[in-house]
């Protein structure tokens, strides 16, 4: 089964790499795969998505004390804001920025500088719209393009289970952060004992173009490699909405459809929402 949503806050030590004996060779999507996947449904998720209006394309989190969906779609931004007001942080990377909201959000009212990578022209080209001279938007592959440095936070909220490659995306990202600084990554990870053998987990793969749907050990031994230690682990998956209406409507919808090859990417980009993926 999938555990939907997992926050990890990893910190660089400055340990020098190590081998874990970690074997990870899932992937199956290439950068420009991901790229073509958001250029073809951004405008859909930000016209027909609950949090579009507001330029946010990635899960409402229900934590504590949130009452309302907009609160719910800010509330791992705010976690990150209190960990930036804790550590003074002034330089915050988006890895996978979309069209740039949460940087708008997280950077209101402080002097950090922002900078965010998207590997989407149409993303990068309205993350630029949207921010102006408030952030540096560059179009590029965070596994593979040398990245801004030196970073104090880096954060990534429903990206890096895109990575196409998670071993590259720690070395690179490692490389970008200051001494001490931290990589927060907001994402799904495998639970139990799934894996490419679960119909669910090679559906979810190929819907979202998910290379990098790992166990949580896998990214912290991976992460560990590369002279990250964590600092916290999170499990969101509580709070998430699941069975709702449109679940069970998108549910049935894709088991109807399941048998065709054919699949379309924006059906396919709502597995990762339906009950289904956690069965």
């Amino acid at each position: 089964m999938a555990d939907p949503e997992r926050r990890v806050a990893l910190r660089r030590s400055g340990a020098s790499a190590r081998t874990s004996g970690c074997d990870v060779h899932l992937v199956k999507f290439q950068s420009a795969d991901v790229a073509r996947y958001y250029d073809q449904n951004t405008a859909s998720f930000l016209e027909h998505g609950q949090g579009g209006a507001h330029g946010i394309i990635h899960r409402a989190v229900w934590g504590e004390g949130v009452l309302r969906r907009e609160q719910a779609f800010h509330f791992v931004h705010d976690l990150l804001r209190a960990r930036i007001a804790d550590g003074g942080a002034q330089r915050i990377l988006d890895l996978g920025c979309g069209v740039g909201a949460s940087l708008e959000y997280i950077l209101r009212g402080t002097s950090a500088s922002g900078f965010g990578v998207t590997n989407s022209p149409i993303q990068a080209q309205l993350a630029r719209a949207r921010l102006g001279d408030r952030a540096s938007i560059s179009e590029l592959d965070f596994c593979s393009a040398p990245l801004p440095a030196p970073i104090d936070l880096a954060f990534g909220i429903e990206s890096f289970v895109q990575a196409p490659d998670a071993a590259a995306f720690f070395e690179n990202v490692s490389k970008a952060l200051a001494a001490g600084g931290y990589l927060v990554l907001c994402d799904d990870f495998l639970a139990g004992d799934a894996g490419d053998d679960d119909r669910f987990v090679r559906e979810l793969r190929r819907g979202w173009q998910a290379s990098s749907l790992l166990q949580t050990e896998a990214v912290d031994a991976l992460a560990a490699e590369h002279g990250l230690e964590l600092v916290e682990d999170r499990d969101l998956t509580p709070c998430l909405e699941f069975d709702r209406p449109r679940d069970r409507a998108l549910g049935l919808l894709i088991a109807l459809t399941r048998p065709s090859v054919s699949m379309s990417a924006r059906l396919g980009s709502h597995l990762g929402g339906t009950r289904s993926v956690s069965a």
